[in-house]
């Protein structure tokens, strides 16, 4: 039987035409940003199923992916701190921000919620600087919430924001500030276990955790690679540059991949004799540093502009031996070897491009911040091709709660669940996108 479900009210909108019920959508935890150390949040549901064109609506802007665990949809706002739970096959809010003093945490919610399926674990904090050495104003901190009410278990209040999402291994939370700390968190009790000092402040890098118990993570002009069993900074490569607004990505075959921004002015004798003509006020690199050492293995220029407002750089992600990353200087997507360094291939956007982009079955899923979606060759770059044999061109989305420009679909990027794809914009939804209706047009 078909199913219309449309419901309108302060914090939610959902429409969608549905011919059955998912019992089980998502994986059962997500631990740390997009899901894994590559960075690629994806995730194969087991059916070839794609849910239906829907809207979730929120209460405020969404700047950070949506995380889709156990048929659940959990997210947060950025100037409210508003956290919500949705049911994913009806749109049903099962919690919201209507209770301010207990499901709203402090300040803006730029990460994405992390779950071990006992507890929601949610980072909070703002831009500001309240000094040279500490980014985040106000309420700084990490809280756990009740996945089945949204109520607030424990808050571990913190000097200097917690913008990059938290990380869950071995049994603890690691989470990384505006103070330029590691802190190791009881998820059960949200006490401290320890912390370490980073070279600097971290404001948008979530850090990558592999099994072996490396987190890699930018701090201010460094990348930092951290034995979380020895408790020390196992090595850091030291550069001008704006490696703390970037969320590194690991590849399987050891490789750290990360992207930057300096000042051309800051620009090294070597760096201005290979791009002469790149003096537009800032150059946007691309790294590759070796895991276990940290050697630098190769590094290459991905463009250059004027200062970007915010999220200055690129999210990479790592799939089947390739990394994938936008740039918001060049308003494209790249495609580099990870072992090589080589470059594959550009593909043009028609704006700036901040998200990380997702890979799923040979396709590279990306969002402009003009509120478009696009869908490439992961193979060759190439836009996919209507039945007609015509490009398909991207799908507008999402919009600026505000009405500012480019300020859509960024920094967050999009999450496939099987043939299903979600994207939040700062418009305050949640989009849906059945891939097949989409792409086979």
């Amino acid at each position: 039987m078909l199913i219309a479900l449309l419901r309108y009210g302060s914090v939610g909108l959902f429409l969608a035409t549905w011919t059955g019920t998912v019992m089980a959508f998502g994986p059962t935890q997500w631990t740390q940003y997009r899901m894994g150390p590559e960075h690629n949040a994806v995730f194969d549901n087991g059916e070839d199923t794609a849910l239906p064109d829907a809207h979730y609506r929120t209460g405020d802007q969404v700047r950070a992916a949506p995380v889709i665990v156990d048929g659940r949809l959990y997210v947060g706002n950025h100037a409210t701190g508003g956290l919500f739970a949705f049911s994913v096959d009806d749109g049903k809010i099962l919690w919201s921000d209507s209770h301010p003093g207990f499901r709203h945490a402090p300040n803006w919610v730029h990460a994405e919620t992390v779950t071990d399926g006992k507890r929601v674990y949610v980072a909070y904090g703002n831009r500001a600087f309240q000094s040279a050495d500490i980014r985040g104003t106000g309420a700084s901190g990490v809280m756990a919430v009740d996945p089945e009410t949204g109520g607030t278990l424990w808050n571990h209040p913190t000097v200097g924001e917690v913008m990059p999402t938290p990380a869950l291994w071995n049994g603890l939370l690691y989470a990384t500030t505006g103070a330029a700390n590691l802190r190791a968190i009881d998820p059960e009790t949200g006490e401290l276990a320890w912390k370490l000092k980073l070279p600097g402040w971290v404001s948008m890098s979530s850090p990558a955790v592999t099994d072996d118990g490396m987190l890699y993570v930018g701090a201010l002009d460094s990348v930092v690679g951290v034995d979380l069993q020895r408790k020390k900074i196992a090595w850091r490569h030291d550069e001008k540059g704006s490696f703390t607004d970037v969320p590194p990505a690991v590849g399987k075959d050891g490789v750290v991949v990360i992207t930057a921004v300096k000042p051309y002015a800051a620009a090294t004798k070597e760096e201005r004799a290979q791009y002469p003509d790149k003096g537009k006020g800032f150059m946007h690199f691309i790294y590759g540093f070796d895991a276990s050492s940290g050697k630098l293995l190769w590094k290459d220029l991905l463009g250059s502009g004027p200062k970007q407002d915010n999220n200055t750089s690129g999210s990479p992600a790592i799939a089947d031996g390739r990394v994938y990353v936008g740039s918001p200087y060049t308003k494209s997507v790249f495609a580099y070897d990870v072992s090589s360094g080589e470059k594959l291939w550009e593909h043009p956007a028609q704006h700036k491009v901040k998200g990380a982009p997702a890979i799923a079955d040979g396709r590279v899923f990306f969002g402009d911040t003009g509120g478009l979606l696009y869908v490439v060759d992961a193979e060759s770059g190439d836009a996919l091709k209507r039945k007609n044999g015509r490009e398909l061109p991207p799908r507008k989305l999402g919009g600026s709660l505000s009405n500012a420009k480019n300020t859509a679909l960024a920094p967050a990027g999009p999450v496939v669940i099987g043939n299903t794809l979600f994207v939040g914009s700062q418009d305050r939804y949640i989009y849906r996108i059945s891939i097949p209706d989409w792409i086979n047009q």
